[in-house]
């Protein structure tokens, strides 16, 4: 009954669901740093554990020092210090222009009702501190469809890709139009795309992304994983997370991009541990009814 029935159960939550992505943002952070030639994947720092920004001190998602390491390092094992420090070797503006050419903050246009998107505040309105957590993703907000699309932007070559669901659309003639894929605008160049792809495979290959790997399947997978806290009322829940994995494959010609997305969960709260290994189950499915070449 349309009438009695709670408009929330008509919503998809892939567009109309807000979220804090956690360390998936990762990939645009770096990303743009990479396109801005703030860093290179080879760009190294002494990491110490914790970063200090407006008086905050904010630390690794493991609480531990990781010593001299690469950016490349960095993503593999999700370094929130690491992501901040990217984020002040490009600096703010450039931050937050990178994230808005991401699509970050914007609609997709996907064609499915109800799309939502949190705009970013002017940059005037950010404190050091809350650019800081953005580049690891806390404190923005994101639907799933618009955080796979800033990541696809990596799959694509550095090109941002209107996304769709509508295959084609038949006339009242009966003509049939096919639905092209169509360029937004191009994000970050070729070689910054590849470099952060390549950075992406080590974390399946090195880092955290191990969930992931498929038994057999001979192609370079990339991937990223993320865990973010849920604010409410204020504040963030105690032992609430948000565990999530983005991949695509084969890295060099990719046939898919997925985001998995697990929220609440109840036992091993990291996405490397809740999301990859449902990834890796998908993927699995797909590689074999699209018979996608292991």
């Amino acid at each position: 009954n349309f009438a009695t029935t709670a408009t929330a159960q008509f919503k998809d939550p892939i567009v109309s669901d807000l979220y804090e992505p956690g360390s998936v943002m990762k990939v645009v952070t770096l990303g743009g740093a990479l396109d801005d030639h703030a860093i290179t994947p080879d760009t190294r720092f002494n990491e110490t554990g914790v970063a200090v920004v407006g008086g905050v001190a904010i630390r690794n998602w493991d609480n531990r020092a990781h010593g001299n390491v690469t950016m490349t390092q960095v993503l593999e094992n999700s370094l929130n210090v690491g992501a901040i420090k990217a984020e002040q070797l490009e600096g703010s503006a450039n931050f937050y222009q990178y994230l808005q050419r991401f699509g970050i903050g914007s609609p997709t246009g996907v064609d499915v009702a109800a799309e939502a998107a949190e705009p970013l505040r002017d940059l005037p309105k950010w404190k050091p501190v809350e650019l800081a957590t953005a580049a690891f993703g806390q404190g923005v907000d994101v639907t799933p469809i618009e955080m796979l699309a800033a990541t696809d932007v990596i799959a694509t070559g550095g090109n941002l890709v209107w996304p769709h669901v509508v295959d084609q659309v038949i006339d009242s003639q009966g003509v049939h139009h096919p639905v092209r894929p169509k360029m937004v605008r191009q994000v970050i160049s070729p070689k910054a795309a590849q470099q952060m792809q390549q950075m992406m495979v080590g974390v399946v290959e090195h880092g955290s992304g191990f969930a992931a790997r498929i038994d057999g399947f001979k192609n370079r997978i990339a991937g990223k994983t993320g865990t973010a806290s849920i604010p409410e009322n204020g504040r963030y829940l105690p032992d609430q997370t948000i565990g999530s994995f983005v991949g695509y494959l084969p890295a060099d010609h990719p046939q898919f991009i997925m985001l998995v997305v697990v929220r609440k969960p109840q036992v091993l709260f990291e996405g490397a541990y809740v999301a990859a290994p449902i990834w890796k189950t998908v993927a699995s499915a797909l590689i074999t009814q699209w018979q996608i070449a292991p």
